[in-house]
């Protein structure tokens, strides 16, 4: 496979104003497979949209740009500084991760940092982000989600 040239960027507006943003490889965009590409894209960004506390604020690919409406949430815990830290891992064995911003924490296992990957929310974000996101190695190879984990990042 060649190296993947196409990416998905997702951005989201937290309960102060500020954005953050997701960013992963996807599967090369043509013409070909613009349509079967970009529904999986729009799975990904429902199961996504059930798993932080942030509004939607719009994406962005190299075939084309979404805009959200760029209200801010009401829910003052939807802050860009808490967030998704996505562990997943190549066919050849290569980490990688991606953030989610403005994470909904009520979805975290009881006791734990980390979401259930079995429990509703992460199982659906996993099947959606593995059907669309590719190695941003060198050969653009699937992925495999291996843990959803809450951490906080600075701004």
């Amino acid at each position: 496979m060649a190296i993947p040239v196409s990416a998905w960027r997702a951005s989201f507006i937290d309960y102060g104003g500020e954005t953050a943003h997701m960013r992963v490889f996807i599967t090369t965009l043509t013409g070909a497979n613009l349509a079967t590409v970009t529904g999986k894209i729009a799975a990904l960004q429902a199961a996504a949209a059930n798993m932080v506390k942030g509004n939607f604020n719009g994406t962005a690919t190299q075939a084309s740009r979404v805009l959200g409406s760029g209200s801010a949430p009401s829910d003052p815990v939807a802050q860009r500084e808490n967030k998704w830290l996505l562990r997943y891992h190549d066919t050849v064995g290569r980490k990688y991760t991606a953030e989610l911003p403005t994470a909904d924490l009520s979805l975290l296992d009881t006791g734990t940092e980390f979401l259930d990957m079995a429990g509703t929310e992460a199982a659906a974000f996993k099947v959606a982000f593995e059907d669309v996101v590719v190695s941003p190695g060198d050969d653009g190879s699937a992925v495999t989600l291996d843990t959803i984990q809450f951490v906080g990042r600075r701004s």
